[in-house]
């Protein structure tokens, strides 16, 4: 049985502070990729692993399932709630922008779709509990690398339901001390140094070879509409290595050490997951960022970075997962049957906004 490892991993919060904060990279980054070589170096970069990779560390946390147990019913509630609220929000915030957005419960390209996804791969390993992993783990990439062909997108999420669940399924038949102990190898840090190296240099020197692939990292376009001639599996087969690669060297170089204040935020990145979005969306709408192009080149470039860093730090803060946290405590003492009806509602409800939008 999988077990989270006593004494705490510390590497383990150091890597969720660096992943989420490379969300919040991303997010900034995405913004400027019009206008800026630089942050469509950046991009590329940090989509080719941050989205896999906290869904691999979600999956690594994830207890598999035992003989006669269920899926925690609290759990898919509390994501299910933050998922459609976050939606909602966003849905708010661009039109206070001014966009011409409708509100799609079971679709979208914006960060909730996390939220429903591992809802998704919850339900989904606990109907395969008697499926044998080396059964699972191979279906799984041929899954996502057929879901290509078909017209699928950001509906129902099945996209990166598909193109992300090979690296849940991985998470969740490892456990954390092995995790641990093949990435602490010393071969495999010195090749996982190498490869972040060439591959960032790789992102900045051919960037313009690199940067067509964002469509297949981002896990929600099927093959036929990537701008790269003759797109198919062998493309998705290289976005999975890569992703890969990246995970692993990310995790050998990353210390297992207790950092002071850094890692202890590593235990709230969901937070940051929950807010920066909307809050990038208030920033625009205050027209915050167009204060940071006065300032020149590079001095912008480095500032936006940096303050993109700074945001997910900040709301890696008590203050911002204090209320998530709460919520999370509140659901955990309802019963299994009022938490079913209650996701029973919530779906419906949802289904109704789709079907009478106005």
């Amino acid at each position: 049985m999988k077990t989270l490892d006593r004494p705490r991993i510390y590497k383990f919060d150091n890597v969720k502070l660096l992943v989420i904060a490379l969300v919040v990279v991303g997010s900034f980054a995405e913004t400027f990729t019009d206008q800026s070589d630089m942050f469509r170096s950046w991009f590329i970069f940090v989509y080719s692993f941050h989205a896999p990779m906290y869904i691999f560390l979600n999956g690594l946390f994830q207890k598999p399932f035992q003989k006669g147990q269920h899926p925690n019913l609290h759990k898919i509630s509390y994501y299910l709630i933050l998922g459609f609220a976050l939606k909602i929000a966003i849905c708010l915030l661009r039109r206070w922008n001014g966009e011409d957005v409708g509100l799609d419960m079971f679709g979208g390209a914006t960060i909730d779709w996390f939220f429903f996804v591992i809802v998704m791969y919850t339900i989904t390993l606990y109907l395969l509990k008697n499926v044998h992993r080396y059964i699972v783990l191979p279906v799984t990439v041929v899954l996502g690398i057929v879901a290509g062909f078909l017209p699928l997108g950001d509906e129902f999420y099945l996209m990166r339901y598909f193109v992300f669940l090979p690296f849940y399924a991985a998470g969740y038949y490892l456990t954390p001390s092995r995790v641990r102990k093949f990435s602490h190898r010393l071969n495999v840090k010195l090749a996982g140094v190498a490869f972040l190296v060439i591959y960032f240099v790789l992102c900045f020197r051919e960037r313009d070879a690199i940067y067509p692939l964002r469509m297949l990292f981002t896990g929600r376009n099927p093959y036929a509409i990537v701008p790269i001639e003759g797109c198919t599996f062998y493309h998705r087969m290289l976005c999975y290595g890569i992703s890969a690669i990246m995970i692993i060297s990310v995790l050998a170089i990353i210390p297992n050490r207790k950092v002071p204040v850094l890692t202890r935020l590593g235990r709230n990145t969901l937070s940051v997951l929950f807010w920066h979005y909307p809050l990038v969306l208030i920033l625009w709408h205050v027209g915050a960022f167009d204060l940071l192009m006065p300032l020149g080149d590079p001095l912008w470039k480095i500032t936006v970075l940096t303050a993109a860093v700074l945001f997910a730090l900040i709301l890696s803060f008590g203050v911002f997962s204090w209320p998530l946290k709460k919520l999370e405590e509140l659901i955990k003492k309802i019963p299994p049957v009022p938490c079913v009806v209650m996701d029973s509602v919530m779906l419906i409800s949802a289904i109704l906004v789709n079907l009478f939008p106005d």
